[in-house]
Parts: structure tokens; sequence; C-alpha cells
């Protein structure tokens, strides 16, 4: 039986589950993100609450997840401001939830906001292209790469390239 997932802010009380699931993409995929599991399993516990509270007040950055019934996080994505237009970071849905459409639905919950905190401006992400599913979701959503790209520095020989969505999508 498939359980509902529901996508939604990341509320405060999140932070502890918040750390758990980042701390899992990060260990489980470790060249999809800019950061690292030792970076910030070293985070003090007013860190995570920091960021929840960011996450779900802030007018220009927010944090999105997807809960399931059970109050279980299977998935994230988040964006900030950034030149005054949306930066889009870590998306990431468990392994046991993926091919149940979450990684759309989250990038969905992101661009509807981005639309209604950046009107009229792009978005932009960097994706590892080894991360063909990431890649297939963002293209089918209206991104398109721009040809930048740099090398992502924790784990070499790894490689994030921008992409960029107008703001009227596809």
């Amino acid at each position: 039986m498939t359980l509902a997932v529901e996508i939604r802010r990341i509320q405060e009380r999140d932070a502890s589950a918040f750390r758990e699931l980042r701390l899992a993409a990060l260990r489980t995929d470790p060249a999809a993100f800019g950061s690292t599991e030792a970076r910030e399993a070293a985070y003090a516990d007013e860190h995570w609450a920091a960021w929840a509270r960011r996450g779900s007040l802030e007018a220009r950055e927010a944090t999105f997840v997807a809960a399931e019934p059970t109050g279980t996080l299977v998935g994230m994505f988040g964006a900030f401001a950034m030149d005054d237009r949306p930066q889009l970071w870590g998306m990431w849905v468990r392994p046991s939830a993926r091919g149940r459409g979450i990684g759309g639905r989250l990038l969905e919950a992101v661009l509807e906001w981005a639309g209604r905190a950046f009107p009229g401006a792009p978005a932009r992400l960097e994706v590892n292209p080894e991360q063909a599913e990431a890649v297939r979701i963002y293209l089918a959503r209206g991104f398109a790469f721009t040809g930048h790209e740099e090398p992502l520095g924790h784990h070499p020989p790894a490689i994030v390239r921008e992409m960029v969505r107008p703001p009227d999508g596809p």
C-alpha cells in the first residue's frame, strides 16, 4: 500500500526530522549536493532549528518537505534569494519513496512559492548531470541547461551544471 504524502512548507517542529533527512541525503547521494555529511553532522541543534524557522517563515527563503501521514519526512527541496531571483537547492527523496512523483511535486511547490516571492524572475539551480532522474524532472518542467558548469569541489571529478527556467515556465 502506498501512503499519501503531503507536500508542505517545513515547520519549526520539523528541525530534528529535517536534520535526519538532510544527513541521509548527504550520505546516500554525496555527489548530488554542494555540502557533505561530515560538515553538516557537526551543526548544532540550534543551526537546524534556525534552518527550519527560516524555511517556514521567511519571505525570501523556503524549504519544502514531503511528509508521510506518520510524520516521517521522505523528501525535501528549497529555494532562497540570490541576485533577486530564486536559487533552488537540495531536491532529494528517500530511495524507499522514489517512483511516486514526490520529486516533481516538491519542485512544483517550490516553483509556485518562487513565482509569488520573485514575480517575473527566472528560477536557477545547479545539478550534477549524473543525477539523471533529477535532470529529467527539471527538463520536464521547463528548465534548460545554460552551458555553465563547474566542479563539485568536495567530490571530484563530479561537476554541476546550471539550469534556468523562465518565469512563465515551459
